[in-house]
């Protein structure tokens, strides 16, 4: 067994696993196991319909705006930086062995870096709510110690700082005279997101001197761009709340092919010390281990398992809008094809296998998946249609641009201003982690060239 693999497919094994929240339509508390569907998909290895057949995007061809960036346009000192999603980590996890951005074999930051770019690569909490993430990307960024905000760490019954997480700063000088350029994939998109707004406009409840909250540093962003950002959240969220418990065994499992249940949090860092999640001396991991899944900041609203739902989602959207200083870019990626009789969205065959539990439209008796997921979300605040159906694996293609009821433009190489949004494309062909090189020998450091001579010529 491959314990890198096992940790970076840990989001979607958690999205696999357990119960799948029942939808409109089905039997009153009808649920379904991640072995259920495991043997239906070994029962039906092919789909039952025909299928149109699937594209794969050249990342050559992924330059926004087909057109050549003169040298001179681009501006290489501005400083990018990358933030991971849900369950990322940071280039001395996994023991250094495995990047985020790159995968095994390939490492984005370094080959940009090569290139003249300044690039940094952030670790903000892997099950943490946007706003903690955003907190501590700021201050990573800026430098000096991470705050939650008096009333945020009041609300949810953590502290308002964490001494583990004090930083340097990638770039001490930031200010709106010395911007930067963000690229989140995943939920790393709604995570920068919210720290523009949040230098944008501060939190008054939250203001304490000159903190993130006070607000009044718009422009502190000059370009944001998601990428396979679930900006809309992920009917596979729905799961996430109910399926704590594999997470034990899976980080257990981890741990037995380390070697060694002490050393993992050398591994691998749930970053969750604002709730006092963290080892203790003497405590072996077992019982560490026990007390992050028991914990109720896995069940609150104050978690990734919150802030990726639809439901979720929906309500940051609300307060996050949009910046009238900073530009938005947004890539998608999907990796499924209609069914020609149905339109259900199937896996492609590059779809990874830990993606198609969650991507494949099952049919009755068994709840569906992301190819025909319908009804509601969990709570209601979200009617599903069959544009939810084309998806990578784990976030819906359609939604990985602009929110809902938000305006939004396809770019074709026009002059871009603050304030808007451009859709840049999709990448077909790729799922959700294809596209940042984890778990596959694919080569994506062409798109990141692409992308960082976009962002840093705007």
């Amino acid at each position: 067994m491959d314990y890198r693999r096992l940790l970076l497919t840990l989001p979607l094994l958690l999205a696999a696993c357990g119960q799948t929240s029942p939808q409109a339509g089905d039997a009153p508390g009808a649920s379904v196991t991640a072995e259920q569907r495991a043997a239906f998909l070994r029962a039906t290895p092919t789909p039952p319909e025909a299928v149109a057949q699937g594209q794969i995007t050249d990342l050559a061809d992924t330059l926004p705006g087909g057109k050549k960036i003169a040298s001179q346009a681009i501006d290489k000192s501005v400083p990018i930086i990358l933030v991971h999603g849900m369950t990322g980590f940071g280039r001395d996890e996994l023991l250094g062995l495995v990047h985020y951005w790159g995968g095994v074999t390939y490492d984005v930051q370094e080959d940009l870096r090569a290139l003249g770019y300044k690039v940094y690569t952030a670790s903000v909490g892997p099950f943490s709510s946007n706003w903690d993430r955003a907190a501590e990307l700021y201050a990573q960024i800026k430098g000096g110690c991470v705050d939650y905000g008096p009333a945020r760490a009041a609300e949810f019954g953590h502290t308002r700082s964490d001494p583990a997480k004090c930083y340097p700063g990638f770039y001490p000088e930031w200010d709106a005279q010395h911007p930067v350029n963000l690229i989140g994939h995943s939920q790393g998109g709604p995570t920068v997101r919210l720290l523009v707004k949040l230098l944008d406009d501060g939190s008054p409840a939250n203001a304490d001197g000159n903190n993130l909250y006070a607000g009044g540093r718009a422009g502190w962003v000059r370009n944001l761009m998601t990428i396979s950002s679930p900006s809309d959240g992920s009917p596979a969220a729905d799961n996430l709340q109910v399926l704590i418990p594999q997470l034990q065994k899976i980080i257990v499992a981890v741990a037995a092919v380390a070697g060694n249940l002490d050393t993992v949090n050398r591994i691998y860092d749930f970053d969750l010390g604002q709730y006092g999640l963290r080892q203790e001396p003497g405590e072996t991991f077992g019982h560490y281990l026990d007390r992050v899944s028991n914990s109720r900041v896995m069940t609150s609203k104050d978690s990734a398992g919150w802030d990726l739902r639809p439901d979720g989602a929906k309500e940051q959207n609300a307060f996050i809008g949009r910046s009238k200083v900073t530009k938005y870019f947004s890539w998608a990626t999907n990796d499924t094809s209609p069914g020609l009789l149905t339109g259900w969205h199937y896996p492609n065959v590059t779809m990874g296998p830990e993606l198609v539990v969650t991507s494949y439209p099952y049919p009755r008796p068994l709840p569906p998946g992301m190819g025909n997921v319908y009804g509601t979300s969990q709570f209601g605040g979200v009617t599903y249609d069959r544009s939810w159906w084309p998806n990578d694996g784990i976030v819906p293609t359609n939604y990985s641009h602009a929110p809902i009821g938000q305006q939004r433009e396809t770019y074709t190489g026009q002059a871009t201003q603050p304030g808007r949004w451009y859709v840049l494309g999709t990448v077909q062909g790729y799922d959700h982690v294809d596209i940042v090189g984890n778990l596959t020998l694919r080569d994506v450091r062409q798109f990141y060239r692409n992308q960082a001579a976009f962002l840093n010529s705007q």
